[in-house]
This record gives structure tokens, C-alpha cells and sequence, in this order.
């Protein structure tokens, strides 16, 4: 009977949060903040999302992507028209298509897949979900950082601390920084859903949230760093030629900071099983 009671409790708040979501994607999507490959490129990663999570912690991924989502979509408008006179602003007045769909939500996609990935045990190892959330607040810490960063910052490039104008590759300021620890933050905040699930102590969650919050931040650092030495380079290969673009690095950032969480996860001995 309590498993029973449990299981309905799970399925109920799931669809109740799949529910909104729904409807608060789709609003975006009328309201023109994205494209429709957008739209069905964020509903097909929720889906994925819930279905590799299970029941158990699907609404919490799917509460965790939401937050990116809606929080993204927010700090995009900030001072946008002053952004647009920089010529900085993001193109089609804010608009976001499936590039920044990928961009942002390939890694936190993976790791999802990994904590599918049968172990040892039946169980799953739950350290997968903090490479899923590390993934995912350094794609909100990059993008507050990026959006208030260039409406209120005087940037210097991350590996010259030499001032830069304002939308150069790799350009940091204080405000920007601010605003990335802040993005972080909010993803480690309602990342603790995954958490409060498990039966474990209070300080081994503060313990998982601040490791999200460090590490979003660090990957956030790690796009910047990645924007001044590699993006928009040229790399030859064998037939033509390739080159990094913002969302190539913004997978390689949110995989860092991912792994980077996996990494202190192990280091502090928080991985358990679910």
C-alpha cells in the first residue's frame, strides 16, 4: 500500500510539472521567444529527460530544465535594446532556435542517457544526476553572464585581463561574473528537487548543491576561456574546413562543468546509489 501511495504521489506531481511545462514552453513559443525547431527540439529533450529519469526523478530534471528555460529567456531581454545598439544582442529580437537548444542542452542530455545506463547493480548511481545538473547551471551561469554581463560590464579578455569591447570572445567583468555565480545558483536551488528525494543528511545536500553551484560557475569560466583561444578558429580537416562556433563551445563548457561535478562529487565521497 505505501509503495502503492508513493508511486501515485510520483506519477501525479510528474504530470502536473510536465503539464506546465508544456504550457509555458508552448507560451514562448506563440510569444515568439522561440523558433518552432526550437519548440519541438526542447519538448523532444524533456521528453528524454523524463523518460531516462523515470518517474523518480524525471520532474526533477524536467523542473531543473524549465528553470534554465524560463530564467534564459528572462535575462535575454534585459537591457536588449541597449544590447542591440552594442550590436551584442541575441539576433531575431531574443528569438532561440534549436542551435541554442543543442548548445545548451546536449551535455545535460548525456548524462542523462548515463544514468540509464544499467550499473553493477539495479540501481542507478545518482552521481550521473550531478553531472546533469553541473551541465546545466553552467548553461544558465553562462548565459546570465553573457546577457547582463555585456548590458552593464567593461570586459578584459580572460587570458590577457587587457580591456576588449564589449561581445568579444572570451571578455569577462565583474558584473558578468556576478551574474554567473547568480545563474548557477538558481540551477543548485531548484536542483535540490533531486536531492530531498533521497533519504540522506541535510549537510550531504548542502554539500551537492554548493558542488553544482562550483561548478556551473568554473564551466561558465571554462566558456569564456574556450571563447578567447578557440571559437571562431579555423580547424582543417582532411576534406575542409571546420570551424568553433558559440554553440560548439557552449557543449564543450556545459560538459566541463558536468564532469567537473562528477569529479567533486567522487572527491567528496557523495556519490550514492538511488
Amino acid at each position: 500500500m505505501l509503495f502503492s501511495e508513493h508511486l501515485h504521489h510520483s506519477v501525479t506531481v510528474t504530470a502536473l510539472t510536465l503539464l506546465v511545462a508544456f504550457w509555458l514552453v508552448l507560451y514562448a513559443y506563440l510569444k515568439r521567444k522561440i523558433s518552432t525547431s526550437a519548440f519541438i527540439g526542447t519538448l523532444i529533450l524533456g521528453v528524454i529527460i523524463l523518460l531516462t529519469f523515470g518517474f523518480k526523478f524525471g520532474y526533477a530534471g524536467v523542473l531543473v530544465l524549465l528553470a534554465f528555460f524560463l530564467s534564459g529567456n528572462l535575462v535575454t531581454k534585459y537591457k536588449y535594446n541597449k544590447k542591440a545598439m552594442l550590436g551584442v544582442a541575441e539576433g531575431n529580437k531574443g528569438m532561440r532556435d534549436i542551435n541554442n537548444v543543442l548548445g545548451n542542452g546536449l551535455s545535460p542530455l548525456i548524462f542523462a542517457v548515463l544514468y540509464a545506463v544499467p550499473v553493477s547493480s539495479p540501481s542507478h548511481n545518482t552521481i550521473f544526476l550531478l553531472g546533469f545538473s553541473g551541465a546545466v547551471a553552467t548553461a544558465c551561469a553562462d548565459t546570465f553572464s553573457t546577457e547582463i554581463g555585456q548590458a552593464e560590464g567593461n570586459p578584459r579578455l580572460i587570458t590577457t585581463l587587457k580591456k576588449v569591447p564589449v561581445g568579444t570572445n572570451g571578455g569577462i567583468s565583474l558584473p558578468g561574473i556576478g551574474a554567473a555565480v547568480l545563474g548557477s545558483c538558481l540551477i543548485s536551488l531548484v536542483g535540490l528537487t533531486f536531492w530531498v528525494v533521497l533519504q540522506i543528511p541535510t549537510r550531504t545536500i548542502l554539500l551537492l548543491s554548493c558542488v553544482c553551484l562550483l561548478s556551473g560557475f568554473l564551466g561558465c569560466i571554462m566558456d569564456s576561456f574556450l571563447g578567447a583561444t578557440i571559437e571562431d578558429k579555423s580547424f582543417y580537416k582532411r576534406t575542409s574546413q571546420f570551424r568553433l562556433n558559440k554553440h560548439h563551445v557552449n557543449i564543450l563548457a556545459t560538459l566541463f562543468g558536468g564532469i567537473l561535478a562528477i569529479l567533486l562529487g567522487y572527491y567528496l565521497g557523495l556519490q550514492t546509489q538511488s
